[in-house]
Formats: structure tokens, C-alpha cells, sequence
């Protein structure tokens, strides 16, 4: 895991390698164990050190690294025997054995044991169709210096981002100069990003609480969506960047039939995963919440190592929250599956007082109220493991959270629209009333998941940009991701879509930018996407029952992988139906105290920037129906103050 930087320019020009060499030395937090570039001049078959970049270039390849696989030769920027082709890699490989072996057979010499000298010698025998074999997490930028007849009109920057989107990759366009990086922040502090924001962005944030790819808050920015990639050609067209999906080839090998065959495969497929993520050359641990996914994962790892090597866990937790049980259980989880835990406990004052920064570190506004702890557990981490796997990634396509029982029950709440219609909107502890008024009145599919999915509706949202986008063109992200859906699964159809946008944009890149900020690369085994695969493939009504129980099949499946004493909490009745554990935060206690004293003055004050970019009244009417009138509003409070947060460190 590392981090990966460049520029791109029609000629030779002196702000192609500064630009480079900012942007890398921008990511000196992902990657402390060694910084090289790469450039067509002076030296385009070898590596260079920062003192020998040229001062004029028109392409440069920069690489952070994280040392994890092949400790002594795998450095990058990376190329292949005649230095035509180079790369520079964030991520992990976890199939290169079986692609280096297939490569080798065709006759191509590796020179190192590193996963990233696949993408190499997989470009030259694949081209683009190398991205679908892949099976890993990763984000890289690759450049074919082949003349267009050699390459078969391969030749320029290619820029790439795993299906899953656990990676993160930026590009944007500034002065002539084409540049990337893995994090919008180094853009920002290397100065490539201007203080005028992209008016359409604040009404797709309000409704999906980030800002769904390829957009960003910036103009000139781009997030490379999971699945696609981007191709630069070396004439550095300043058009808006073009960016082509690709398929990947993992399908399950035979569809089960029937839940017993299910299960199987899920206990299976899970156990698979795990081992092939177990790929490394240091020392590995886990995140350990207490929660089914994660416990499944540790106790895997353990079986994975014979059961003698037992990995080390970490937890976090707050220290005076009356409400927090997460260290509980993950003290529980650690003694019952017998592995180490080191623990972390966070003063709250500490963690309201840290939050700030930890907001700006995401280059843009994400309103994830657990953004911080992942964050505060790695610092631990730092020095004592690189690697560390985790139970991220298992909601969105088992059907996870409370929200995708909306899609089961949208039906019902349509029929029941006048009564629905005469419920109190805080009878529910959140504002699921009104979010199911709203799903109820949808006119299509794809507004109805948007609705699901959203905090600020649509129709909301754009009236509290004035209009910057319409209500339908906020549901375009989701429509994007139904083109060509056929299969009649409704609910699966969310789940994939809820992956693509939630998941992707908004918990991923938190916990790539939260670990990596500490040096520690982090890793999901419910994403391999051999496994994601067999998920997709399973059919909803083994998600989430009729009856709300959420995930069912899949704990069903293991518990026999569960130590007896965990089992009851873990998969029972509650546990299907119930919250979920996590490293979550008690919003609502803290927002209390704010919502009477500080919010009104924090968001539309002398000193907010928020009203130059939403209606003040709108605002102002949010904050007053949750102070006066008690309705729950916390979800559009956390984004609002998220929101206002980031921009008075972005302007």
C-alpha cells in the first residue's frame, strides 16, 4: 500500500516534475519507506531519486512506498525490460501468483517477486483487458511510451481504480498539465485546486453526504470511479476526462442452490478470501469491533495460520460514552477467539477536539461521524503492524443496514401512504418517517433507491442550493448504476448500487486516508472480488427477510465459525434486527448541547461560510425544527456541520 502521484503535459515544461515532486512529498504519510520517480527524460528505463527528476519533462510518475510484498526489490515506479512501459501502484495484487504464472508461460521475464510487476507484463499481453483479471485492491497510474502502431493506440497515461473502490484516485487539470494523486488533500496543498467550488457538488453532498464519482467539490477534479479507467493520451487534450468501465472476470464457478448451498459457499468463499489476503511479508492484525464480520475474519485468520499464530487484535473505543459497548464486545470476541487485543479508548473531549482536522484530511466534506476513531486506532497501530484486515465491506452486499429493508418494504409503505402520511416524524428515533413519505411518493426506481439512500432528499436539496441541480438531476448517480440492470432483483440492484456510491466514496476512502495516514494499509476481505462475486450472484430474499431480519443467511452460514459464547449475541434474533456494532459515535447526545448553543450561530453566523452557497432560511429552518420542535433532524445536522467545517479550512 502506498501512494502514487504524477503530471502529464502536451510538451516539456518545468511545472510537470514540481507539480510531481509536490504532490508525492504531499503523501509522505502513505508511504515512508522509500520515495521514487520516474520520467521519459533524461533517464526513461530506470528509476530516478527526487534530486535527479529533471527540471523540464512532460510526464513524471511519483511513488510513496509502503513496503509489504517483496521488501527488497519491489520499488516503484516500476517498468518492464526495455523501460516502455512504467507504472507506479497503490494496493495489493492478491491473484499475481496465477497471472505471473500465466505470463510467464507466454514467455515474459520477471525480474522481482512484487504484485505490481504484473501490471507491467499484464499490460503487454492484455492491454485494457488486464484491468477485469485483477483481482485486489489497488488504484495506479501506467504509461505505454510505445508509438501508437506498437501499442495498438495504447500509448499515453492510463489511469486506474479497483471495482470495488477500495482505492481511492484523483486526477485533475491545472495550467496545461494533467496530474493525479491518492489524495485530494495533496492536490489542495500543493496548490493545484482553486478556492471556486462546483455549485452542482453542495446539492449532491447534501443528499448522498459525500460526492458521488467522478465529481468532486472542484471543478478541475475528478474521482476515477470504482471499475474504470481513465486514458491521457500524450497531446494532453484539456477536455473533461473520459472515463470507460471495465467487467471483471470472477464469476462463481457454479451457482448454489438452495440455502444449505449457500451457506457453504459463503463459509467457503469467506475462508478463501481471507487467505488470499493473508499475502504479505511483514506481520499482520485485525480490527477486532466485537461485531459478527469482523470476529468471522479474526477467527479465519487464525485457522488460516494452522491456529498457532494468533493474530493481533485492536479496538477503539470512547471512554466516557454510557452508551458505548463496542469495547465490551470486542474484549468478549478477543478472549473467546483467544488472540491479543490492544486497546484504545478516547476521551470524548478528545475526540470533538480532533475532529476538525480530521474532517479537511479528506480533501472534501464526507459527513461520517466515525471518520476519526478508525483514524485514532491506526496511530496506535503504527509501528507495530503495516497490514491489518478488517470486517468493512459486508453490509452493502449482504444487506446490512435498516435502510435496505426499506426496498422490502416500499410496497407496503405506498399502500399505507394517507396513514404514513399522519405519523408524528419523531415517533422513529431518526428521521425514517419522512424517508419513507419520500419513498413512498417516488416516481421510478432509481428515485426511490436515491430516496433510500439519501439525507437530504432531492427535491430538498435542491431548494436549499437554489436550484444549482433539479431533483432529477440528483438521482443521475444512481441511474448511472441501473443502465443495463435486468436481472429483476430489486433489492440486489440497491445493495450494488449502494456499494458503487456509499461504499465506495464515502466509507472506503475514509479508512484508506484514516489508516494510511498512519502508515497502515488496511484490508477488506468481504470485497475480494471473487468472493463479492459469489455475493451478487446470491439471491436478496437470502439478505434481507420480509420479516427485516438483516444478513440472516449469511449468519446462519457462520456460526459455526462463531466460539459458543458469541453466538447468541452474534447471530440471534436481535442481532438480525437490532443496531449494528461498529466504531459508531452517539451523535445525538453530542449534538444536543450544540443544537441549543452553538449551531444557529455556527452555521449562519458573521463568521459561516455556508450561506454563501445554501439558503439561509432552509438552514435556519433544519436547525429550528430540531431545537424547537424536537424533530429528528440529526443526520442533515451532522452533514451541515461537516459541511461548514470543511469549508472554512477550504476558503
Amino acid at each position: 500500500m502506498c501512494g502514487v502521484a504524477g503530471a502529464l503535459a502536451a510538451d516539456p515544461r518545468p511545472s510537470v516534475p514540481t507539480i510531481a515532486a509536490r504532490l508525492t512529498a504531499a503523501l509522505a504519510h502513505r508511504g515512508p519507506d522509500g520515495e521514487w520517480f520516474w520520467s521519459e527524460q533524461p533517464s526513461p528505463d530506470r528509476r530516478i531519486a527526487r534530486r535527479d527528476v529533471p527540471e523540464r519533462a512532460s510526464v513524471v510518475l511519483g511513488h510513496r512506498r509502503l513496503s509489504i510484498v517483496d521488501l527488497a526489490t519491489g520499488d516503484q515506479p516500476m517498468g518492464n525490460e526495455d523501460g516502455s512501459v512504467w507504472v507506479t501502484f497503490n494496493g495489493e495484487i492478491y491473484n499475481h501468483l496465477d497471472l505471473r504464472r500465466e505470463l510467464t508461460a507466454a514467455g515474459h521475464r520477471f525480474a522481482t517477486q512484487a504484485d505490481t510487476e504484473v501490471l507491467v507484463h499484464g499490460w503487454e499481453a492484455w492491454g485494457p483487458g488486464l484491468f477485469g483479471r485483477l483481482n485486489g485492491i489497488y488504484a495506479f497510474a501506467l504509461v505505454d511510451r510505445r508509438a501508437a502502431a506498437a501499442s495498438g493506440g495504447r500509448a499515453g497515461l492510463w489511469l486506474v481504480r479497483d471495482p470495488a473502490g477500495v482505492k481511492p484516485l484523483y486526477l485533475g487539470h491545472s495550467d496545461g498539465v494533467w496530474w493525479f494523486c491518492s489524495e485530494l488533500a495533496a492536490a489542495r496543498a500543493t496548490g493545484l485546486l482553486g478556492r471556486d467550488l462546483r455549485r452542482g457538488a453542495f446539492a449532491e453532498y447534501l443528499v448522498y453526504r459525500f460526492v458521488p464519482s467522478p465529481g468532486t467539490f472542484y471543478a478541475n477534479a475528478w474521482k476515477v470511479p470504482p471499475g474504470h479507467s481513465c486514458h491521457l493520451p500524450f497531446t494532453a487534450a484539456t477536455q473533461d476526462p473520459r472515463f470507460a468501465p471495465f467487467t471483471p472476470v470472477f464469476r462463481p464457478t457454479a451457482v448454489p442452490r438452495g440455502r444449505a448451498q449457500w451457506a457453504e459457499a459463503i463459509r467457503e468463499g469467506l475462508a478463501g478470501a481471507v487467505h488470499r489476503q493473508l499475502m504479505s511479508d511483514v506481520p499482520l492484525g485485525t480490527l477486532l469491533s466485537g461485531g459478527v464480520d469482523s470476529t468471522v475474519v479474526t477467527r479465519l485468520m487464525r485457522e488460516a495460520n494452522g491456529g498457532g499464530d494468533r493474530p493481533q487484535a485492536f479496538a477503539v473505543g470512547l471512554a466516557d460514552d454510557p452508551e458505548s459497548v463496542e469495547l465490551d464486545e470486542a474484549r468478549a470476541a478477543a478472549a473467546a477467539l483467544d488472540v491479543p487485543l490492544d486497546e484504545v479508548i478516547v476521551p470524548e473531549r478528545e475526540f470533538l477536539a480532533a475532529w476538525p482536522a480530521s474532517i479537511q484530511a479528506l480533501g472534501e466534506p464526507i459527513a461520517n461521524a466515525g471518520v476519526l476513531l478508525v483514524g485514532l486506532l491506526c496511530r496506535r497501530i503504527k509501528g507495530s503492524r503495516k497490514v491489518v484486515l478488517s470486517g468493512q465491506g459486508a453490509d452493502e452486499p449482504l444487506g446490512g443496514y435498516p435502510r435496505h429493508f426499506a426496498e422490502r418494504a416500499w410496497r407496503l409503505a405506498r399502500a399505507a401512504g394517507p396513514l404514513l402520511g399522519a405519523l408524528p416524524s419523531g415517533i422513529a428515533a431518526s428521521d425514517r418517517v419522512d424517508r419513507m413519505r419520500r419513498i413512498a411518493r417516488a416516481s421510478d426506481q432509481a428515485a426511490r433507491f436515491a430516496e433510500i439512500l439519501a439525507v437530504f432528499g432531492p427535491q430538498e436539496a435542491a431548494s436549499l442550493t437554489a436550484g444549482a441541480q433539479s431533483p432529477d438531476e440528483l438521482v443521475a448517480p444512481v441511474r448511472r448504476l441501473l443502465d443495463g440492470e435486468t436481472t429483476g432483483d430489486t433489492l440486489n440492484a440497491l445493495l450494488r448500487v449502494d456499494g458503487r456510491l456509499s461504499l465506495a466514496d464515502d466509507l472506503l476512502i475514509v479508512a484508506d486516508h484514516m489508516s494510511m495516514a498512519s502508515s497502515v494499509e488496511l484490508r477488506v476481505p468481504f470485497l475480494d472480488l471473487e468472493f463479492l462475486a459469489l455475493l451478487e450472484a446470491m439471491p436478496s430474499r437470502y439478505k434481507v427477510s420480509r420479516f427485516g431480519e438483516r444478513k440472516w443467511l449469511y449468519r446462519q452460514a457462520v456460526t459455526p465459525l462463531l466460539p459458543p459464547a458469541l453466538r447468541s449475541r452474534l447471530v440471534g434474533w436481535r442481532a438480525r434486527t437490532g443496531r449494528k456494532l461498529g466504531f459508531t459515535t452517539p451523535l445525538r447526545r453530542w449534538f444536543g448541547p450544540w443544537l441549543r448553543t452553538e449551531a444557529e450561530a455556527f452555521l449562519l453566523g458573521p463568521g459561516a461560510r455556508t450561506p454563501a452557497f445554501l439558503a439561509g432560511d432552509g438552514v435556519r429552518a433544519i436547525v429550528t425544527a430540531a431545537r424547537d420542535e424536537g424533530k429528528p433532524r440529526d443526520r442533515q445536522l451532522l452533514a451541515l456541520y461537516v459541511l461548514e467545517t470543511w469549508l472554512r479550512g477550504a476558503l
